[in-house]
């Protein structure tokens, strides 16, 4: 009998998902994908109660189903994530700040006997430049979160295999007039409040939100979701 996985939810998830899109510059590691709206957190062990950041990466829904169907294995995954680690902290070395691998890469499965020790604040590489609704974390994962409680109300209504992910991001992109090699992020920072409200109100409007509405909040407000973050 095969024993059944407990999940445990990730404690401060919204800092945890801020942090780990950093870490990958806002670009699923696989595919390249930018819309980070929908990303997912991916426990590279397959143990969801194995909530320790050396052992959870950021993707795109796309890439997290094929991990799941075995298209990407296990070591693939991990090596990505070292790769990423690696990436960050290169040239870093002069300044004693080190990465440890203490298993072989072939082999290696993130866990509690194989660890990944990173000593040193990571150096990040904005994507997006000052003025754009990206540069902002706190903002910008505002608007992910919003997209993610969308994407989470339009599975529900429509179904897991029926559901498009990128429709959304999409749709948010020609609302807002958004260039077919940007994303939604690159809108500039003063209109967050216009993207926010239509957000929400597209949240509002499908089935669930609207069955919910009278009965309790679709979703946290900015300052909210600020205070848990923060």
């Amino acid at each position: 009998m095969t024993e059944k996985k407990v999940r445990i939810k990730i404690p401060r998830e919204n800092k945890v998902r801020a942090e780990l899109q950093k870490e990958i510059g806002s670009v699923c590691p696989f595919c390249d994908n930018s819309e980070v709206g929908h990303f997912e957190i991916h426990h590279i062990d397959d143990n969801p109660s194995n909530n320790d950041y050396k052992n959870l990466i950021f993707l795109c829904p796309i890439c997290h189903s094929k991990i799941t169907k075995g298209d990407i294995s296990q070591t693939e995954v991990l090596k990505k994530k070292i790769d990423i680690l690696t990436t960050n902290n290169k040239s870093e070395n002069s300044n004693g700040k080190v990465i440890n691998f203490n298993s072989k890469i072939g082999n290696a499965i993130v866990g509690d006997n194989n660890q990944i020790s990173i000593k040193q604040t990571k150096k990040t590489v904005e994507k997006y430049p000052l003025g754009c609704l990206g540069y902002d974390t706190v903002k910008a994962n505002y608007v992910g979160y919003l997209i993610q409680r969308y994407n989470e109300y339009k599975e529900s209504e429509v179904g897991k295999e029926k559901i498009k992910y990128g429709v959304f991001g999409s749709m948010l992109k020609k609302q807002f007039k958004i260039g077919v090699t940007r994303t939604i992020y690159n809108l500039p920072i003063e209109r967050f409040e216009e993207l926010v409200n239509f957000i929400q109100n597209k949240i509002d409007s499908t089935k669930i939100g609207r069955i919910n509405k009278n009965k309790h909040k679709n979703y946290s407000s900015f300052e909210e979701f600020k205070n848990r973050v923060g």
